[in-house]
C-alpha cells in the first residue's frame, strides 16, 4: 500500500513541480526588471512546493510558537534538518524567505531551475569561495527578506541532531542579525533519508522558538552553541511529547 501511496504521490509533486515551472518562466521574464529581489516568483515557488505536504490528508501539520517571530528584525532563520520534507513544510510558514543550499540541489532539474529564477542562494561547500557566497545573502537580510539556512549543512541520517557548521552564525555576527531557530519534528518518520517511500500517516510539527540576538554573544562559537541547544531541548521536548501520546 505504501508503495503505491508514495508511487501516486510523486505523480502529483512531478505535476506540481511540472505546472509550476510552466508559470513561475514567464513570470519570472515579465518581473525581473522591478522585481530585483524575485519576491514574485519566490511566492509562486513557494505555493508550489508546499503541496509536498498539503496533498495528504494523512498528514497533520501543527505549527508552535508563531508570535514568537518577529518580521520588523534582521532574521536567519535556523532549523534542523531531517528530511526532504523539510523545505516544503517549512513553505508552509506565513512569510517567505530565500534558502541557502548546496549547489547539487541547484543542479536538480525543474527543482534547480526553479530555485534560481526564485532568487535563492547556491553555496559550494566545497569550495574557498563558500563564504563569498553566503555573503550574498546580506543584500536580502538588509531588505527585510530572512534568509533560511540548515546549520547541520545535512539531512540526519539516524534522526538526532548533528553539530552546526559556523556559516550562519559568522554571517549573523557580521550583520548583527537575530537567528529565528525552528525545531522540526516528524518529517524523519513520513520519509527517510535516501529514500522516496512515504508513509500515510503522521505529525508534522514546525516549533518556532524565541529569537536570539547575535549581539549578545562575544564570537559566533557562542551563539552557535547557545542556538544548538535551544534547538535540541525543544526537538527532545517533541520527541517525548509524541511519545507520552502513543502511549
Amino acid at each position: 500500500m505504501n508503495l503505491f501511496f508514495s508511487a501516486f504521490l510523486w505523480f502529483l509533486y512531478g505535476l506540481s513541480f511540472l505546472i509550476s515551472i510552466l508559470i513561475v518562466t514567464p513570470v519570472f521574464v515579465l518581473t525581473s526588471y522591478f522585481d530585483p529581489y524575485r519576491k514574485i516568483p519566490n511566492y509562486i515557488f513557494m505555493f508550489f512546493g508546499q503541496s509536498m505536504v498539503t496533498l495528504n490528508p494523512g498528514w497533520k501539520r501543527k505549527i508552535i510558537g508563531l508570535e514568537n517571530y518577529r518580521p520588523d528584525q534582521k532574521n536567519i532563520v535556523v532549523a534542523n534538518h531531517l528530511s526532504f520534507l523539510d523545505m516544503p513544510l517549512m513553505a508552509t510558514l506565513p512569510w517567505k524567505m530565500k534558502w541557502v543550499s548546496k549547489k547539487e540541489i541547484f543542479d536538480i532539474p525543474v527543482v534547480g531551475w526553479l530555485m534560481k529564477m526564485a532568487g535563492h542562494i547556491s553555496i559550494d561547500r566545497g569550495s574557498a569561495r563558500a563564504f563569498e557566497s553566503l555573503n550574498t545573502s546580506h543584500r536580502f537580510i538588509e531588505k527585510g527578506i530572512p534568509v533560511m539556512i540548515f546549520p547541520e549543512g545535512t539531512r540526519s541520517r539516524d534522526g538526532s541532531l548533528k553539530p552546526f557548521k559556523r556559516g550562519a552564525f559568522v554571517l549573523a555576527l557580521g550583520g548583527n542579525y537575530h537567528i529565528q531557530p525552528i525545531a522540526i519534528h516528524g518529517t524523519f518518520n513520513l520519509m527517510k533519508p535516501d529514500s522516496w517511500r512515504l508513509n500515510l500517516r503522521g505529525n508534522l510539527i514546525l516549533s518556532i522558538l524565541p529569537p536570539v540576538n547575535s549581539a549578545d554573544f562575544n564570537d559566533y562559537q557562542q551563539l552557535q552553541d547557545h542556538v544548538h541547544g535551544i534547538i535540541s531541548r525543544e526537538v527532545e521536548k517533541l520527541k517525548a511529547s509524541e511519545n507520552a501520546t502513543v502511549d
